[in-house]
């Protein structure tokens, strides 16, 4: 199957690959494991047909359970769908986050660190990362999604390519392919899935104000959890030993 950053698929919003990133450590993360997207619930059978063929097994919907049962994701045979709102927090995130917040951090930026913080929020994405581990078969995805694939999405996304040692410039530009992707997607689209089979994400333009904002989320990580991976481990039972394996699954 062609390695492509954009799955444009018939009832799909925002459907996007992370497989090709880099990571610091001189590996790559596996094309045909890890899917992000926006609301999938008017796949198409052409679009089943595909996902597939590409190994869907696991769907984790990251809504809440008003809009799960207003636009319920599409159900099939081959993969199963796992409710994970991360909605409602429970209050204490927002707490926490303001105490670090000295007036540099975008409003968005705020709202982020208050779900990484909560608890709630939390538990939603320990979710995420069991279901993780249990994708450990070849020629198996999972794929997570909220509304618009921005948000919760988004955290989700850049929660598991700092855990898989991605840089943050390049977790912030895949965090802003959604802006794009609601400006342009045909063009994007061409841009990012060009003859050559052309991944590379820094050919978009972005600006450094964008990865201040999203360094703040690792920033408040750090400000209560000593490091990223003291997070991982505390906050969503990630250790040593399932950071590695999780390494081991996505990365070559």
């Amino acid at each position: 199957m062609k390695m492509q950053r954009i799955l444009n698929l018939e009832g799909a919003i925002n459907l996007r690959e992370l497989g090709g990133y880099p990571t610091k450590d001189g590996t790559t993360i596996k094309y045909n494991k890890l899917l992000r997207s926006g609301d999938i619930s008017n796949l198409t059978a052409n679009s089943l047909k595909y996902l597939k063929k590409y190994g869907l097994k696991y769907v984790v919907d990251f809504r809440s359970e008003n809009e799960q049962q207003t636009w319920s994701d599409v159900s099939s045979d081959f993969y199963r769908i796992y409710s994970d709102p991360v909605y409602p927090l429970t209050g204490n995130g927002d707490k926490l986050a303001g105490a670090i917040n000295h007036g540099d951090y975008s409003y968005l930026g705020l709202i982020y660190q208050s779900v990484v913080l909560d608890k709630h929020g939390q538990a939603a994405y320990k979710m995420l990362f069991d279901l993780l581990l249990d994708n450990d078969q070849d020629h198996q995805s999972l794929l997570f999604h909220c509304a618009a694939g921005k948000d919760r999405t988004g955290i989700g996304a850049l929660l598991i390519l700092k855990a898989l040692d991605v840089d943050n410039e390049t977790i912030t530009k895949d965090y802003l392919l959604t802006n794009l992707m609601y400006q342009d997607s045909k063009e994007i689209e061409k841009t990012l899935n060009d003859a050559n089979g052309n991944q590379d994400i820094n050919k978009m333009n972005m600006t450094k104000a964008d990865l201040e904002s999203i360094t703040s989320i690792f920033n408040a990580i750090e400000h209560y959890y000593g490091s990223f991976e003291n997070y991982l481990d505390k906050a969503l039972g990630i250790d040593q030993a399932k950071l590695d394996k999780l390494k081991q699954l996505y990365t070559e």
